[in-house]
């Protein structure tokens, strides 16, 4: 299902990969939370509630040892998100691995 979208850095990325995952499993549209002009700032995680263990559809935020921030989707136990080479299943444990810094948000 996930096979034809195509990360592109000026248009479509993790962030909009996101709302359109979430939007598909869950029916909410959560772009007025996570976008400020197209993309997501930082600032706009005070629009979730931080968990600290992931369940179904939990937001999962990354952060890179440079800061960089990237975010995927919880669902059964794997983060759903967006690579510049296409769409990937990880465990979390792969996740909580590959970054420095693991995440977990809700809808408030």
């Amino acid at each position: 299902m996930w096979d034809a979208i195509k990360y592109d850095a000026d248009k479509y990325c993790c962030e909009h990969f996101l709302i359109d995952a979430y939007k598909h499993y869950t029916g909410i549209d959560i772009s007025n939370k996570l976008l400020t002009s197209g993309f997501f700032k930082a600032p706009n995680i005070k629009n979730f509630d931080p968990v600290s263990e992931p369940k179904q559809y939990t937001i999962v935020m990354f952060r890179n040892r440079s800061g960089q921030t990237h975010v995927g989707l919880c669902i059964d136990g794997r983060v759903l998100h967006l690579e510049p080479q296409g769409v990937v299943w990880q465990t979390l444990n792969i996740v909580e691995q590959g970054f420095e810094r693991v995440t977990y948000y809700e809808i408030v």
